[in-house]
């Protein structure tokens, strides 16, 4: 589990886009979130990352130029995507390309769609070794 103040793992799904939340009986709110690219890179089936969040608290997104939202489904409907994650009294605050999230909770648990759970090392590790991969490739093609 990572704690609640921390915004690494959404850092690491830039530009990634939320599809789905649900909340459980108690307060655990799983996010899906799709970033093909990353998810690929897991030999597992499965399409998505599944962001558990415990005791969460807070979840809010409000796009630009309008009201706050406040219901899971309205949220999931709007599909924010993921840009810089910081850390404001206490809420992971993640600014998207029409939006910002906003949330709190205890702690966060990573897994893949398909219910195996993710460390996060084991995610840092693909993130990175797309990037590198993009990076080579990038750079081959300039003059």
């Amino acid at each position: 589990m990572i704690a609640g103040d921390d915004p690494t793992p959404w850092n690491l799904l830039h530009d990634a886009t939320i599809v789905g939340l649900e909340r459980d009986v108690v307060d655990t709110v799983t996010v899906k979130i799709d970033v093909p690219y990353i998810r690929d890179r897991f030999a597992d089936g499965g399409t998505l990352f599944a962001f558990a969040l415990v005791d969460c608290r807070e979840l809010t997104y409000t796009p630009l130029d309008e009201p706050t939202l406040r219901e899971l489904s309205e949220i999931a409907s709007s599909e924010p995507t993921i840009g810089e994650a910081t850390v404001e009294d206490g809420a992971i605050v993640i600014a998207g390309t029409a939006g910002t999230l906003r949330v709190r909770y205890r702690e966060l648990g990573l897994a893949l769609d398909t219910g195996r759970p993710l460390a996060l090392d084991e995610l840092e590790r693909a993130v990175r070794a797309y990037w590198d991969e993009w990076n080579a490739r990038t750079s081959r093609d300039k003059p």
